[in-house]
């Protein structure tokens, strides 16, 4: 039983609630801050326990009466369809209202403002100087970089990461039916992309005929045209996708040639069609093709001379997805099949003064899987079971030749209900890879159900993930912009190169990378314990608290040198022992019939375990960039890896009115301050985070968005993003400052 003084603050009995929890559990890992570091993060908890407060005050808990939130079904977590209740596993539904609701034309705009979810820029983006970073942003889970994360549409892999990471633009969200998001090392099921979690992005399958679209239009001269139609019959269903988008970009910069972002237009186009040939067998066909064209135009300073180049880069990607579905008794269920992609990336610059070819870049994948699987039994007692094999090939004249990657892997995971309130899951997948030894990636899961409004969550999983051929073999310079990165194999011989191309001082000393560096397969070990909590129908509270041990965790890194041309030189490394943890929360409350309020927060550590133990055995110094002065560093100087906030809270507030046929959202995504690695220039010559002036501020992005439904087939968008007008320039040059857009949708 639990006693609250009258004397005890809002955070404190937020943190009294959240440790008790905590050491209720197997795990006694401290993963929250003392009170007085709390106590600066007071607006959070008092947010928080606004929302909490709320919801206790207007609800009854009830024992028959479970939060719809909790029944939506949801298919990743196991491969199967379960209820969010039924699934031992933290899991988000983002619903395709959710989604509509925003306004947003983007993905990434979507997922940046759910709860734990934190856009992460490629720290080779630091080096641009303003020039428009051509690596992007991605999405940071549970601490992990964007690499990490499986993104995935309709159960089916993208492929053709730039930097690590995905191009989220390349997926239209106008088709989306829901996002589901899986929280931890998912590797037993999905392999080695999975290590942080799996974003799943389920498109729409067709329900009646119908047929609707969008007309957006916002800043910077951003244009959308969206149209889809279905057509559903007895036997057979098809729907049809297409969008148009385009933009003018933007510049953050007057002084620098060119802009932050350049103009750019894309097309995405998919089309889906199921086929029921009986009641026992069932095909699926499906097809997407996406193409954006960016238009550059840079200057460059070769031999100090300035020069204007422009050109085109051109991303596209095409993929065909077949399966056959044959269910011949209740108890048995065979999926067989085979998916193909190809994604092409091409960059052609020239020489505005006579139009010659400055600069050729190419980057072309595929991937070929054929993969059956295999279901036995019913939800309470069920066998899945899968096979499948990867042809993978890479070919870029940033490699040799061609690089082929051939893999087959096979999973087991038995699901059991017990006593109709234990729901036990253990699995396990082994993948066969031909450049690394075999995996095995075990998982145990379990869901207990105290009562309809209450139920516990752990889950215990293994992950790892494998050193892809850009970390291993990659050899780059961008004359563009002028940064290189080299392969952890190939860091002698690119050295090399530099120096002799008298791109590097020839009295740096390069002996200690001539051999070049061996990268292992990373590994961990991730921990979630959870709770769901239906105070009422219309209020849940879902906390999930998370530990990932990662050990040779693969990270990129700066030399410490430069090249002639001012520009870094970046490299990968396993960084040897990391853990992330945290807690999660998320709070739904339906004040009325209408008014709902949402809200979550995210407190997070990441460290590196190594260089814990060399500050406790005193071998980690900082230099005073004033004085000169070299000092130890404390455990207490230390702040964790970089590009990681200890805080993120994010709420929204839904207003619908029936009557008027009107509603209003307003949303707010705070992000605490975060280390970046020379932000400022400053450097204190250790590579570690441990100086407030490494620090990013936090920011928070609001949204507002207002719409009113014109009769039954057109509704009206407007709205404002970011409205406080944050920019970060050189860290964030994709997110624009104040943008104002309209949509006009209509269904027929």
């Amino acid at each position: 039983m639990i006693f609250f003084d009258n004397s005890m603050t809002a955070p404190e009995g937020a943190v009294c609630i959240l440790t008790m929890l905590w050491h209720s559990s197997s795990l006694c890992v401290s993963i929250l801050p003392p009170v007085s570091k709390v106590n600066m993060m007071r607006p959070v908890f008092v947010m928080l326990g606004l929302l909490i407060v709320s919801s206790i005050v207007s609800a009854q808990d009830t024992n028959g009466n479970a939060e719809k939130i909790l029944d939506e079904i949801v298919v990743t977590a196991t491969r199967t369809e379960n209820k969010v209740s039924n699934v031992p596993l933290p899991v988000q539904i983002i619903s395709a209202s959710d989604i509509q609701r925003s306004g947003s034309e983007k993905l990434i705009d979507v997922l940046q403002m759910q709860t734990g979810l934190v856009i992460a820029t490629n720290p080779l983006g630091v080096s641009l100087q303003g020039y428009p970073n051509p690596f992007g942003t991605g999405i940071q889970m549970q601490g992990m970089d964007p690499g990490y994360t499986l993104i995935m549409i309709d159960g089916e892999p993208l492929s053709g990461r730039n930097g690590g990471v995905l191009n989220l633009d390349r997926i239209a969200v106008n088709n989306i039916q829901r996002i589901e998001v899986l929280r931890g090392p998912a590797t037993s099921l999905y392999g080695s992309d999975a290590l942080a979690g799996v974003i799943n992005i389920i498109t729409r399958t067709p329900e009646k005929n119908e047929a609707g679209g969008r007309l957006h239009y916002g800043s910077n001269n951003a244009l959308g045209i969206t149209f889809s139609s279905a057509l559903k019959g007895k036997k057979a269903s098809l729907e049809l996708f297409g969008n148009r988008s385009s933009n003018n970009g933007w510049d953050f910069d007057k002084s620098i040639y060119g802009q932050t972002i350049d103009p750019s237009v894309s097309y995405n186009f998919s089309a889906k069609s199921h086929i029921r040939l009986n009641e026992k067998n069932k095909l699926l066909i499906s097809a997407r093709y996406f193409n954006q064209t960016q238009f550059n135009d840079y200057e460059i300073i070769p031999k100090d001379l300035p020069k204007v180049v422009t050109g085109t880069t051109v991303e596209d990607e095409k993929s065909v997805y077949a399966s056959w579905d044959y269910k011949p008794t209740s108890r048995l269920h065979i999926v067989t099949g085979v998916y193909a992609t190809g994604y092409n990336n091409f960059s052609h610059a020239y020489l505005q003064e006579n139009d010659s070819l400055y600069e050729k870049i190419t980057l072309s994948q595929s991937l070929i899987r054929p993969e059956v699987q295999v279901n036995i039994g019913q939800t309470k007692n069920q066998w899945v079971a899968g096979a499948g094999i990867n042809f993978e090939s890479v070919h870029s004249n940033r490699y040799s030749n061609t690089q082929r990657l051939n893999a087959w892997f096979t999973y087991l995971q038995k699901q059991i209900v017990l006593f109709e309130k234990l729901n036990l899951i253990a699995g396990a997948r082994f993948d066969k890879n031909e450049l690394y030894t075999a995996q095995l990636s075990p998982k145990l899961a379990l869901a207990y159900k105290v009562k309809p409004s209450l139920i516990l969550k752990g889950s215990v999983g293994t992950g790892f993930k494998a050193p892809d051929f850009r970390q291993q073999f990659l050899d780059f310079s961008n004359s563009l912009v002028g940064y290189t990165i080299i392969g952890a194999r190939e860091l002698g011989n690119g050295l090399a190169r530099l120096q002799r191309s008298g791109l590097l001082e020839p009295g740096i000393d390069i002996s200690p990378y001539k051999d070049g560096v061996a990268l292992n397969p990373e590994r961990s070990v991730g921990i979630n314990l959870g709770v769901d909590y239906t105070l009422k129908s219309g209020t849940v509270v879902q906390v999930n608290m998370f530990r990932n041990d990662i050990n040779n965790l693969i990270e990129t890194y700066s030399l410490p040198f430069k090249q002639t041309n001012d520009k870094e030189i970046f490299s990968y490394t396993n960084v040897n022992k990391v853990f992330t943890e945290g807690v999660e929360v998320n709070i739904q409350h339906k004040v009325n019939t209408h008014f709902r309020i949402r809200g979550g927060y995210n407190f997070l550590i990441a460290k590196d375990k190594e260089v814990l133990d060399q500050i406790r055995r005193k071998q980690i110094f900082k230099r005073d960039v004033v004085t000169g002065h070299s000092q130890l560093v404390t455990l207490s100087d230390y702040k964790g890896l970089y590009n990681r906030s200890a805080h993120t809270f994010n709420v929204s507030a839904i207003y619908l009115n029936d009557r008027y046929k009107a509603g209003a959202t307003l949303s707010v995504k705070y992000r605490g301050k975060y280390g970046f690695q020379g932000v400022g220039g400053y450097s204190d010559g250790n590579l570690i985070l441990d100086d407030p002036r490494e620090f990013v501020s936090g920011f928070a992005l609001v949204n507002l968005v207002l719409k009113k439904d014109l009769g039954n087939h057109i509704n009206i968008q407007g709205g404002v993003e970011n409205l406080l007008n944050y920019t970060e320039p050189v860290l964030m040059p994709s997110q624009y400052g104040r943008g104002y857009f309209l949509n006009i949708n209509f269904k027929f």
